[in-house]
């Protein structure tokens, strides 16, 4: 964790108590193990007299352990993309194996929020296009005997 400044006596400020009112608040809600986490988050925020910044580094925390979590439930591999400038990421890239395994190359210094968001589009894409693969051989077993784009031209039809 980053240094952070510490304030002489604990601060006041309408935005830090609003802060806290919101911790306490939302405590009544969760279980004891996220209370704590919200106590200390509190604690910091009295500390520091800034709930803006701490806020900030907490959200981002979270969100980097769950991209991290949800990647691993999925089974990708992350990777974050060290290409210059010119060359940077607009968007999270996944790679697939043939096991199903994945590599996902995420954008230098992308928030992990967004990463998250954008792997989450490429596995729910990922998914259907397995189930799309899925039919198609479905139907060419059944007997049907047609292109890919014949075949979905026939089944989005059907679906409307």
């Amino acid at each position: 964790m980053a240094e952070l400044p510490t304030a002489t006596a604990p601060s006041t400020t309408p935005d830090v108590t609003r802060a806290l009112r919101q911790i306490e608040a939302a405590k009544l809600g969760v279980t004891e193990d996220v209370a704590e986490c919200l106590d200390a988050i509190g604690d910091l925020i009295r500390i520091t007299g800034a709930p803006a910044s701490i806020l900030a580094w907490a959200h981002h925390t979270l969100s980097r352990e769950t991209l991290r979590q949800y990647a691993a439930q999925q089974h990708i591999k992350l990777h974050e993309s060290r290409a210059t400038d010119e060359e940077q990421l607009a968007r999270v890239v996944v790679i697939w194996a043939a096991d199903s395994d994945g590599l996902a190359i995420l954008p230098g210094g992308q928030n992990p929020a967004t990463s998250l968001l954008q792997l989450r589009e490429e596995v729910a894409q990922r998914q259907e296009d397995q189930q799309r693969a899925a039919d198609f051989q479905a139907s060419v077993a059944a007997g049907h005997v047609e292109d890919v784009d014949s075949w979905h031209a026939r089944v989005a039809q059907a679906a409307q």
